[in-house]
């Protein structure tokens, strides 16, 4: 683990994305950015250089079309490779693909996470916009960026610009429109891919302080493919490391932590309410479950049971 920022090139993945590309290690990066002539939708892009990364580094807070189209971008680029980047979900999808078409098992030489605290709607998205009171939709639109965590910005055709802050937008609106499959999700911390990097938010009083400042990530290096490339990088300059204390790990991440603590029992609440219709391998997520608070994870048990028999019910 590594305590990383790289103020030149943006977050560290896209700086891992940019060293990849300009050190001729893949052809392509595959990644999400918004689709053309929308503000709203998003859709999987190959990036082939330094410009085509920066142009879609932004976070999307909003679902995206990943895998619509991936046999297409494939047999199209067929002596290509590439490095992937996605939400832990994400990557876990590309390689459940692989595992299914197993012919493309060379494409992907590089799974580049980046943390996730789960997908907010369209209408989510529609609601933070109502708030500026404009009647007219955005010509563009950035959930975070200009900053760290950056502003959620919209302008629109008249020249105007409105914005509000990381805590507004996400805090107040967006993070509370998820979907009961993030809520059950075990992973926000991509332990599938070969580098996870989230934001290295400074803290106080034990959580996380969104204040604007510089930004920084820290990164989990979870192969030794992922270390060689992170040490590579770094020699050639593409990133600024520094030692972090694990300790500061917990509160910076705070969200992550306790999701990660009680998503076991979240999860084994919905296999006897269904049969068992999760099927998640290897992710250790029970023997964290009983590592935490077992009182909190009851409750969250019994609540995970409300939200669900309700889903149930208005879903026929």
């Amino acid at each position: 683990m590594a305590y990383a920022g790289s103020p030149r090139l943006g977050g560290v993945t896209s700086a891992l994305a940019i060293y990849l590309l300009e050190s001729h290690q893949v052809d392509g990066v595959l990644h999400v950015g918004v689709q053309e002539n929308t503000y709203l939708y998003n859709k999987l892009y190959v990036s082939r250089n330094r410009k085509d990364i920066l142009d879609r580094n932004a976070s999307r807070y909003a679902p995206a079309e990943v895998f619509n189209h991936i046999i297409d971008i494939f047999e199209a680029n067929a002596q290509e490779t590439f490095a992937f980047i996605g939400k832990p979900c994400d990557i876990a999808g590309m390689q459940n693909f692989i595992s299914a078409y197993p012919q493309y098992r060379h494409k992907v030489k590089y799974y580049l996470a980046i943390f996730c605290a789960g997908m907010p709607s369209y209408k989510a998205t529609e609601k933070a916009l109502a708030t500026f009171g404009k009647k007219e939709k955005p010509q563009t639109l950035r959930y975070r960026g200009d900053g760290w965590p950056g502003y959620f910005t919209a302008t629109y055709q008249d020249g105007a610009s409105c914005r509000m802050t990381y805590n507004e937008s996400w805090g107040k609106i967006l993070g509370r429109d998820l979907g009961f499959r993030c809520k059950i999700c075990p992973d926000g911390i991509g332990l599938l891919a070969d580098i996870a990097s989230g934001d290295s938010w400074n803290t106080k009083s034990g959580y996380p302080d969104f204040t604007e400042a510089d930004g920084k990530n820290f990164c989990f290096m979870r192969t030794e493919k992922g270390l060689k490339l992170f040490k590579e990088a770094e020699e050639a300059g593409y990133i600024i490391t520094e030692a972090l204390n694990e300790d500061n790990v917990r509160d910076m991440q705070r969200y992550q932590y306790e999701r990660r603590h009680l998503v076991g029992w979240r999860i084994a609440v919905v296999q006897c309410l269904t049969g068992g219709i999760l099927d998640f391998h290897g992710l250790g997520f029970y023997r964290t479950a009983l590592n935490g608070n077992i009182v909190r994870g009851i409750k969250d048990a019994f609540g995970t049971a409300k939200r669900f028999i309700k889903l149930r019910k208005k879903n026929g």
